[in-house]
């Protein structure tokens, strides 16, 4: 095993707990978090972008030092050995962090073709006119009479097309 990051298998929803401990061992890991919009119905709007799963950067030496840390069930493992990521896909996710260290995605970009999937338009297509964040609303523009109509709706009633 050579100086690299490698991914960690935690347990369900135990990522922090996971990097806390290592943390508190003395490794480096990095656990990518992304901002959910619409925030779910449930639960927090901020998740791991890869649930049950951590990177941790570790020497030759450092393999006996993760087992058995809290929240860890194992390594991924791709044919012999443990499974290890390049540097490169590491810095690719950490150069999409906001200054807050989250991940800002924007699922529904504006001049995105939606299907409507609930509501008094459902079966519908529309183009997004642009999201409304503060409320989890979205305004689509609709074809009615002819006209473009601009129309808000929930975000979650609308699916990419």
């Amino acid at each position: 095993m050579q100086t690299d990051w490698y991914v960690l298998q935690t347990n369900r929803n135990k990522e922090r707990l996971a990097q806390a401990a290592l943390t508190q061992r003395g490794l480096s890991s990095y656990l990518p978090r992304i901002v959910q919009w619409p925030a779910p119905a449930v639960g927090s709007p901020v998740a791991p972008l890869f649930p049950g799963y951590l990177f941790v950067y570790l020497g030759p030496d450092d393999c006996a030092r993760v087992s058995w840390t809290p929240g860890v069930r194992s390594f991924v493992h791709f044919g012999g050995g443990p499974a290890s990521i390049d540097a490169s896909a590491i810095a690719f996710l950490r150069s999409r962090e906001a200054s807050d260290g989250l991940i800002h995605c924007d699922p529904l970009p504006a001049s995105q073709s939606v299907r409507i999937i609930n509501g008094p338009f459902r079966g519908l297509t529309a183009v997004i006119e642009r999201r409304l964040p503060a409320r989890e609303r979205v305004r689509v523009l609709m074809q009615i009479l002819r006209t473009d109509t601009p129309v808000e709706l929930p975000a979650r009633w609308v699916r990419q097309a």
